[in-house]
């Protein structure tokens, strides 16, 4: 299993570092981190990432569709997806190597960002702590976004669409935080804990609360579940 799942690893990071695409989508987070960088400490005067951060977890609903729709799509599009079928590889090690690269990405584009402490620490003193947490928090809100898109591409053999259709969702557990207009205070603070949001609040706040590292778990792991069982499904057809 982990021999396999270390392949598809290698093999999905080959096609990463040769796609173009991968190199467009890390410049533009890079500009945009760069933007949300200098807006933060402009505008608020703190020498903290806290305006970056958040911003950063927005871009990843975004983002990320678009980084994992290629992954079952074209697999099905170009007709390998049955091979790699038929192949003595284990599903699970193709979802995991597939998530896993992934993930591998979204932390080379936070190591792009580093700059940015080095930049504070040269002119300021920030907390370190929290900033460690702030990067924990998008490193959770990865894993959890890229098995979301995942499942998407393993729906459709349209790339485009795959994308599209991560984020559709995804929307709803970011905007669930504005749960008081559609269901009232009454049911709100029961359907905010299913968003994103809410769970990035500690981090954010230099705190690890395991009730929010058990929500990004939960949600990572339920959809590559979903991810497995799509892909299963067609298995057999």
């Amino acid at each position: 299993m982990i021999g396999a799942t270390w392949t598809i690893w290698k093999k999905e990071m080959r096609c990463y570092l040769v796609s173009p695409l991968a190199y467009v989508f890390l410049a533009a987070f890079l500009f945009l981190s760069g933007l949300f960088f200098y807006l933060g400490v402009t505008l608020t005067g703190e020498a903290s990432l806290r305006v970056l951060l958040a911003n950063l977890a927005v871009t990843q609903l975004f983002v990320l569709p678009m980084l994992t729709m290629r992954h079952f799509a074209e697999e099905r599009r170009q007709g390998t997806l049955e091979l790699l079928f038929t192949a003595p590889v284990p599903l699970g090690a193709i979802v995991f190597g597939k998530w896993l690269s992934s993930v591998s990405l979204c932390g080379l584009m936070f190591l792009g960002t580093a700059v940015f402490p080095a930049i504070l620490a040269y002119y300021g003193n920030p907390d370190w702590g929290i900033m460690a947490t702030s990067y924990l928090g998008l490193l959770a809100v990865a894993c959890g976004f890229c098995a979301a898109g995942l499942f998407a591409s393993s729906l459709t053999d349209d790339q485009v669409a795959a994308g599209l259709l991560g984020i559709v969702i995804l929307l709803p557990f970011w905007l669930v935080h504005q749960a008081e207009a559609l269901v009232g205070d009454d049911w709100a603070d029961s359907v905010k804990k299913f968003g994103v949001l809410v769970h990035l609040e500690s981090f954010e706040r230099g705190v690890l609360d395991s009730a929010d590292v058990l929500y990004f778990v939960a949600f990572t792991f339920i959809f590559l579940f979903l991810t497995f069982r799509s892909l299963e499904s067609r298995r057999w057809r």
